[in-house]
């Protein structure tokens, strides 16, 4: 980068937010000019440095051990905490591609911003403002990882079935071993995704071409009649339209309608009703879940998909959110409800027939600067 380009691109920084032109250029004068390739290791985590560093183009990666904790693009400051305590570096930085970088060594950061307040001050805005961002990344894993547990105890209930092996012989039997098979394998996934999630790993979703009503008939033989909640309810289940098979996750969708078979049940009468409607509309998949409960009140509509937010004493209010996330952002489809005209509520599922997962969803790595 030119001189002029440096100093475009500084001015933009807010640590030099209070420079003049003048400044910033005899500041970038006294700074070194670097080029990273990609793959190539920046800061080495463990290693004691005073530079510190700001990316005017490019990306960059943060490591801790194997798990990725960011990603930085232009113009951010990298390896600040170096100038502030000589400590060994906290985490490994590497180029993801091509970037451009100033190295400020901590006796140009003395010279030019010590004599600042100003300065000073951004720094620590800065600073908490990564501080915050890094609690809301915690809240975020933490959240998914109880989302992923709240599910995987749902479909423990398919392991009651062994209760029954002693009273059933032959092909009965071989069907409900085949049902937990599934569920194990279910329950496996489900498990690695916990310890992805911790990791901040990127798994394949195992998108592919899938049965929306034969999904139904499987949960009608399996869930629906040994899941505490699910099996003295009447549970039916109706094609209005014939629909064909479409991308979707087989393992997403099938806790998506899980939790809200759950929902509705919990809200029914012991014997009521719940009926289940997937028909073609458009150009989407829908299926309707309906109870014959109290309803829901305009106060809870306005939160039910909160996060933790849940009228259930027994309750974590992580159901509806996680159905939400899976429906809309990991599907590109719509999660609502309305009142049921004959009493109660009616949650509609509608997933896009032809829909390709984008490449922002994709991406599951937040790109929020951390303190190095």
């Amino acid at each position: 980068m030119t001189t002029d380009e440096c100093v475009e691109a500084l001015s933009k920084v807010d640590l030099f937010a209070h420079f003049t032109k003048a400044e910033i250029e005899n500041f970038v004068l006294n700074a070194e000019e670097i080029c990273c390739a990609p793959g190539e290791v920046l800061i080495e985590e463990g290693t004691v440095a005073e530079d510190f560093f700001i990316l005017l183009s490019g990306k960059l990666s943060v490591f801790k051990g194997k798990r990725i904790l960011s990603e930085l693009t232009a113009v951010d400051c990298v390896g600040e905490m170096a100038i502030i305590e000589s400590r060994p570096r906290s985490a490994t930085v590497k180029a993801f591609e091509k970037s451009s970088l100033l190295r400020i060594s901590s006796e140009s950061f003395q010279e030019f911003l010590l004599q600042r307040k100003d300065s000073l001050f951004s720094l620590m805005k800065i600073l908490s403002h990564r501080i915050r961002m890094d609690n809301e990344v915690i809240a975020h894993d933490f959240e998914q990882t109880s989302i992923l547990v709240h599910d995987m105890r749902n479909l423990l209930s398919l392991f009651l079935l062994l209760d029954k092996f002693e009273m059933e012989k032959g092909s009965v039997q071989d069907k409900h071993i085949r049902i937990m098979k599934t569920a194990r394998g279910h329950l496996a996934r489900l498990a690695n995704l916990c310890l992805a999630n911790v990791k901040k790993n990127v798994i394949p979703e195992n998108y592919g071409l899938n049965s929306l009503p034969s999904l139904l008939m499987e949960m009608a033989e399996s869930d629906c009649i040994t899941h505490p909640d699910l099996c003295d309810k009447k549970i039916t289940i109706k094609e209005t339209s014939p629909l064909p098979e479409f991308q979707f996750s087989k393992l997403q969708i099938r806790r998506v309608l899980l939790n809200l078979l759950i929902n509705a049940s919990q809200a029914s009468a012991s014997g009521g009703s719940i009926e289940v409607v997937v028909e073609r509309q458009d150009g989407s998949a829908v299926v309707q879940i309906k109870d014959h409960g109290s309803g829901v009140s305009d106060s809870i509509g306005a939160r039910i998909f909160d996060s933790y937010y849940t009228t259930k004493p027994q309750g974590n209010g992580l159901g509806l959110s996680s159905c939400k996330q899976i429906v809309e952002q990991n599907h590109g489809g719509c999660l609502s409800f309305a009142a049921n005209p004959s009493g109660g509520t009616i949650f509609t599922v509608s997933l896009p027939l032809l829909w390709r997962e984008s490449s922002d969803r994709k991406k599951r790595i937040p790109s929020i600067p951390m303190s190095i």
